[in-house]
């Protein structure tokens, strides 16, 4: 009867195959943000920060999966200050991502995590230096975790293409990368959105509105 897109890319690839307007509506992903909002008490925080070295966390949450990209994440890693790490949390088989840590000489700056509780992510949203999600996949539905890191106030750092820059605008709600397959524009993204407060502020605020 009706055809549901959760975006315009994914409107524009159901109209490519023939359906018909009329039957189309657009229906985003959505969230409880009475769950995931911003958190601020930095006490809150400790159970989480002792987990982990001093410095700049980067969070990536999601499947261990090529079109998640992690693998830019870990060679981007060695082109960034030493205090950064990044905490991937997600199912599936860490096996290759952890030997390719070893090889780019990272794999102690990595933690592999396979899953959190849905009433504990918003503090890690809320914890981390930046979300990175530096997807391969223009045709997926915004992801869940991009609107849950977006309701807590997260900086983010994600591929320049849609659904993306649909809903984000780069510099003023999210680090938005055009070459998200190159380190070293990766690195460049998130040492950005880390390494300056008052942007850094300005993504988080701009990525909770």
């Amino acid at each position: 009867d009706l055809v549901i897109c959760l975006t315009q890319e994914v409107e524009k690839r159901v109209l490519a195959v023939g359906t018909s307007p009329s039957r189309i509506r657009r229906l985003p992903n959505r969230i409880d943000t009475r769950q995931f909002h911003p958190i601020r008490d930095e006490s809150l925080f400790q159970s989480i920060a002792s987990r982990f070295p001093a410095g700049k966390h980067i969070l990536q949450v999601g499947r261990k999966c090529h079109e998640k990209n992690l693998d830019t994440i870990i060679r981007a890693l060695p082109l960034l200050p030493k205090d950064y790490s990044a905490i991937f949390v997600g199912n599936g088989d860490a096996g290759p991502y952890v030997a390719l840590a070893e090889k780019e000489g990272v794999s102690e700056r990595c933690f592999w995590i396979t899953s959190i509780q849905n009433s504990q992510l918003p503090l890690w949203y809320s914890w981390c230096d930046c979300f990175c999600l530096p997807s391969r996949f223009p045709s997926e539905g915004f992801p869940i975790v991009s609107i849950e890191a977006a309701a807590c106030g997260a900086p983010m750092v994600v591929s320049d293409i849609p659904p993306m820059n649909e809903y984000m605008k780069n510099d003023e709600s999210a680090c938005l990368v055009k070459d998200y397959d190159d380190p070293r524009a990766l690195a460049a993204g998130i040492e950005k959105t880390c390494g300056n407060a008052n942007y850094r502020r300005k993504l988080s605020q701009g990525a909770y509105e």
